[in-house]
Formats: C-alpha cells, structure tokens, sequence
C-alpha cells in the first residue's frame, strides 16, 4: 500500500520535476561547464573555446568591479529586508486589528504592486523619480518647499530599494498577516490579563509565535535580492556609473555586454553557491527550536 502510494506521488511529481531538470538543472551544469572554459559570444572563442580551469575564478577574486557589486549586493539586499519587513509588519499589525475601517481596500492596495510587471514599474517609477519638475516627487516637494532631487543620480540605490519597498512589501504582509491571524486568541488574552502591554505582546508574544513564518519570508526575500535583474536594469541599467550595478547586472555585463561567457558564468556560479549557502542556513534554523 505505502509503495502504490509513493508511486502516486512519484507520477503526479514527475511533470514538475522534469521541468525543473530540463530548465534548470541542466541549465545549471552547463553554465558550470562554460565557467571553466574561455567562451566568448563573439570572437575566435566563439567557436573554438577551450577549457582553462579555474582561470575565471581566480579572474573574479582580484576583480575590483566584481567586489564592488557583491558589496552593492549585500547592501541591496540587507536595506531591502530591513524595510520591507519594517513596513510589512506594520501593515500587517494594522490589519490584523478587527476594527480598521477600509480593510480591505487597504489590503488590496498593499498587493497591487505583487501584480505589475518589474519593467512596468520601473517605467511607473523612472516618471516618479525623474529629475526637476519632471518627476513626481520632486513636485510633491516644490509644494512643501523643498529644493528638487535629482534621485537615480544623486541616490542611486537609496531610489532602488525606495522602489523594491513599494514592490514586494505586501508580500511581507500576507506572509505576516498569515502568522499572526493564526495565533490563539486565549494566548493574547491571556498575556494582556497578566498585564504585557502592547509592546511586550509584540516583542514576546507574537514575533516568537511567528518565527517561522518570519524565517520562510527570509529565505524567499533574500534569495530574490540576490538574484534580482529587471527591476533594477530597467530602472537604472547599473548606473550611474556601476553605482546600482549589483550581480545579477554584473552577470549581464559580462556575459552579453563584454561577450566573455566564461567568466559571467563563473560570476553566476559563485553567486548560486552564496544563494544555496544562504538557503542552507535558513533551511536548519527552520528545523530548530528557536
């Protein structure tokens, strides 16, 4: 019985599972493969690439453009959890009240931007960021006084992560809003008659009931950090300079910019060990008693 079962299982599964081998797994093997070679898009090495070992890899350890956009990447990335899990866990909090009026408006309005294309929105953002009294914000400042901002030149990856909060927070608050829809009312009650306050139920109550929640967020957001292109591409193409030019542009530029595909892949496989090392971590705390 318990084989004809996992026989079941096997055969709804394997649909999905050659899928993922035939699009990414081999993808994956291939792109290690061409990591180790001196393939080029154009040139003699178009054709005629040859393997040269860990060249690339030693290539990327002296890169200086390589450091400087893995340094732009954990900061687009830490700045990116940071706010969005400050802002979804507000709103979060707030519709998890019984009381707000305009509830679900509110909510609809936090899941709106789950549903607009990356380059649609960096096309809706590059109007609200454009410079003088051409963007957006810099004439809701005129109105207040302020001198105007020239955003994606002057704050480059302040006016990114700006964008990717508006993107991806409400996905932060359904995931919380998850959580603490599913705390036990007696718990709160209970907490509240022994007298914590609202601060205490936030901080001892419902966070640690959420952890897991709060840790399965970590894993999803952080790995798409990592391995963000479009938004941020079509915003600002890694400029000013190679100001927002994080790894996955790096990845881009290198491979189909500079035609060198053997070491854009080589770029692309350190930055899938970092994801896969970051995803093990998360992965075991998920399995311990936090």
């Amino acid at each position: 019985m318990l084989r004809s079962q996992t026989r079941t299982h096997l055969l709804f599964l394997a649909p999905s599972l050659l899928l993922i081998f035939v699009f990414m797994v081999i993808p994956a093997l291939f792109a290690l493969y061409i990591s180790f070679t001196n393939m080029a898009l154009t040139g003699i090495n178009a054709l005629n690439y040859r393997l040269i070992g860990g060249r690339n890899y030693i290539k990327l350890l002296t890169d200086e453009n390589f450091r400087h956009s893995l340094w732009l990447t954990l900061q687009y990335t830490a700045g990116t959890i940071a706010g969005q899990f400050v802002l979804g866990l507000t709103m979060a909090l707030i519709l998890n009240r019984r009381k707000v009026f305009g509830q679900p408006l509110l909510l609809a309005l936090a899941i709106l931007p789950m549903v607009i294309p990356a380059v649609i929105q960096a096309l809706i953002w590059s109007s609200m960021l454009g410079a003088a009294e051409f963007g957006t914000l810099n004439r809701i400042l005129g109105l207040v006084g302020l001198a105007s901002v020239a955003w994606t030149r002057t704050l480059p990856l302040t006016s990114v992560l700006l964008v990717n909060f508006w993107n991806n927070s409400g996905f932060a608050m359904i995931l919380f809003l998850a959580g603490l829809e599913g705390i036990p009312a007696e718990i709160l009650e209970s907490a509240s008659i022994d007298g914590a306050n609202g601060r205490q139920l936030l901080l001892q109550i419902k966070l640690p009931l959420i952890r897991y929640v709060i840790l399965l967020w970590l894993l999803l957001n952080t790995i798409g950090c990592l391995n963000t292109f479009d938004l941020v591409y079509a915003l600002t193409t890694g400029g000013p300079g190679n100001a927002t030019e994080i790894l996955g542009i790096y990845i881009y530029n290198s491979g189909f910019r500079y035609s060198e595909l053997g070491y854009g892949s080589a770029v692309a496989m350190v930055l899938l060990v970092i994801s896969l090392g970051i995803a093990y971590i998360y992965t075991r705390l998920m399995r311990v008693e936090l």
